[in-house]
């Protein structure tokens, strides 16, 4: 029996999530499949109600998942995602050593409507192209990402765009590069279908983040994203830097994309 204090102010449920998670960072690696919950509460000496609260504490803070009729399995823990201007999912993420894939859900041209056209800053009703596509990082899908853009400056994108980077298409095929101007976080539950499309309990927060990212050179808006992200696989990590720092690695980021994208153009020819 392990030692938990029964008779203090913290619930039994609470502790034992504790002494799970600790034993988590010494002796286990993601991947790892727990021992049954009927185990667990024996060594524990307390009722599987109980043991089953402490587990709920651990899906829901990211250290393990349930899978159905396998068992439960360690988690990696959340990457930190740094969030400024420069930030490139495919880059960002890769190079933190993980491996990257995604999908295309759907393509198709709409009507924009009040708030999409504010951000692209559009008429209502003009053409856009509404891209939809899922990120998958180490295998696991982890982010899910509406794309919108406009269509004037990107002819014929949906023929071109069969899957992976978006904004590597859009540097190499079209020489733009972009800036992330703003974004807005908050947090949502997801929708039966989100849930689905990213194997998630319908419980768990997601981070909604809605993204107006500009072309570098003109600053004129390109792209505005709406991203649902897996709370417990990802965090945001905002740092702080020198205005002048930023000003400077901006010039630097699009002047070699103005050199890439003349070299494409050049190729081309």
């Amino acid at each position: 029996m392990i030692d938990i204090d029964r008779d203090g102010p913290r619930p039994l449920y609470s502790q034992i999530a504790g002494r799970i998670a600790a034993d988590l960072k010494k002796r286990h690696t993601p991947g790892d499949r727990l021992p049954p919950e009927i185990e667990l509460a024996r060594r524990f000496q307390v009722n599987r109600h109980t043991l089953r609260h402490a587990m709920e504490v651990l899906v829901s803070g990211g250290w393990v998942e349930r899978r159905r009729g396998l068992g439960t399995y360690v988690l990696d823990r959340p990457i930190e995602y740094p969030l400024h201007s420069r930030t490139r999912f495919t880059e960002t993420v890769s190079g933190l050593g993980h491996a990257l894939g995604g999908s295309l859900i759907a393509a198709e041209s709409v009507p924009a409507d009040e708030e999409i056209a504010a951000r692209l800053q559009l008429s209502v009703g003009d053409t856009i192209y509404r891209i939809q596509t899922v990120r998958l990082v180490d295998g696991r899908p982890t982010t899910s990402i509406l794309h919108h853009l406009p269509c004037g400056p990107l002819p014929e994108l949906l023929a071109r765009y069969q899957g992976g980077s978006l904004h590597a298409l859009l540097r190499s095929g079209y020489g733009i590069g972009l800036r992330r101007a703003t974004t807005l976080v908050s947090a949502i539950l997801p929708t039966e279908a989100e849930a689905r499309l990213l194997h998630a309990p319908r419980h768990l927060p997601m981070l909604l983040l809605r993204t107006v990212n500009v072309d570098l050179a003109t600053g004129e808006p390109r792209e505005y994203a709406v991203a649902r992200t897996r709370s417990d696989r990802i965090e945001l990590r905002i740092d702080h830097p020198d205005d002048r720092v930023v000003a400077e690695a901006d010039r630097v980021v699009a002047e070699a994309d103005r050199v890439m994208a003349e070299a494409s153009r050049e190729a081309g020819a």
